[in-house]
């Protein structure tokens, strides 16, 4: 499978003071994630807040929020979803945060995915899994 390249984060999404992130499906192997919506720029944020029935506000991305998750709790996939236009989109694209971190310390102006979010419509979670593994739908 050739690797998918997405546009490095730099903006999140805050609500009510806490960055938010789609709603995740219980995993059955056990996984624990942390998962964030990540945004390259303006333009995508702008199109995920008017799909979104929640008051949103950008906040930039910082790289000491980055390590600060992953040294808190390094027993968790921590992933950013980047660029979703919506809280219900059908497949959602994520890159490790570790990834995001070196792109954002290295300036780099891309990240590889590195995971895949398929929407659930039955209950509106989603299921995650590695993009090195076929997606079973």
């Amino acid at each position: 499978m050739n690797p998918i390249t997405i546009a490095t984060p730099c903006y999140v999404l805050i609500s009510e003071k806490a960055r938010i992130g789609p709603i995740l499906k219980v995993a059955k192997t056990g996984t624990s994630y942390q998962i964030i919506y990540g945004f390259s720029d303006k333009a995508p944020y702008d199109v995920f807040c008017a799909n979104s029935p929640l008051p949103l506000t950008p906040y930039p991305l910082v790289k000491g929020y980055l390590q600060s998750q992953l040294e808190m709790a390094p027993g968790v996939s921590h992933l950013v979803v980047v660029d979703a236009t919506g809280p219900h989109d059908a497949q959602l694209n994520a890159a490790t945060m570790q990834a995001v971190f070196d792109a954002l310390k290295t300036q780099s102006p891309q990240v590889t995915a590195s995971f895949r979010l398929t929407l659930n419509s039955d209950n509106q979670s989603y299921t995650v899994e590695p993009l090195d593994e076929p997606a079973v739908l």
